[in-house]
């Protein structure tokens, strides 16, 4: 997959943020999300940052360190990102039908059922057509299946999987129409969304 030209110099994540931080892997994630608005993130505090030199990111952290969720807010305001970030418990509501594309990570570390509560709670907050994106640090074709199985098992579209390195797997789908949204899950209101 060719992805848009980005805009400023290559991304890289932090030293130790392994083959998901790296310069493809990055360049791969934005690219997915480019076009989409909002794009929430959810997973560590310097994946939102890293990628909010080509996106307008809206981080959701469950993080205690509000020291470093301060930093990460002046350096972003400081390199004038579109960077906002949320800091909440457990749950963080999100408006049903409101997020352009939303990046998640890890769920093939997690169990199975876990992994479909939590991508279960994240879809309806997709807009027809929004895109959830699962990075994942992960080379092990029994994993990929299991994140693709969790995908299509809510209602998730166009479902595609991709690596743009050695060790990185991008799932990539789209939320259906809004019958099937209506259809599949629970009546309209605020969904909450769990960390794991």
């Amino acid at each position: 997959m060719v992805y848009p030209m980005l805009t400023s110099p290559p991304m890289r994540g932090p030293l130790l943020s392994g083959a998901l931080g790296s310069t493809a892997s990055l360049t791969a994630i934005a690219g997915r999300a480019q076009g989409a608005a909002p794009v929430v993130v959810l997973g560590p505090l310097w994946l939102g940052v890293t990628l909010s030199t080509e996106l307008r990111v809206l981080m959701l952290v469950a993080s205690d360190d509000h020291a470093a969720v301060k930093r990460a807010r002046r350096r972003a305001l400081k390199a004038g990102r579109a960077f906002e970030v949320a800091v909440g418990g457990a749950e963080v509501p999100l408006q049903p039908r409101s997020v352009g594309a939303m990046i998640i990570e890890n769920v093939a570390g997690l169990e199975p059922a876990a992994a479909a509560r939590w991508i279960e709670a994240l879809v309806p907050s997709l807009r027809p057509g929004g895109r959830l994106i699962a990075a994942d640090a992960t080379g092990d074709p029994a994993a990929m299946a299991r994140v693709s199985a969790t995908f299509l098992s809510a209602a998730l579209v166009g479902l595609t999987q991709e690596m743009p390195r050695d060790g990185v797997v991008l799932t990539v789908a789209q939320a259906p129409d809004a019958r099937v949204m209506a259809a599949r899950f629970a009546a309209p209101g605020a969904a909450a969304v769990s960390s794991p």
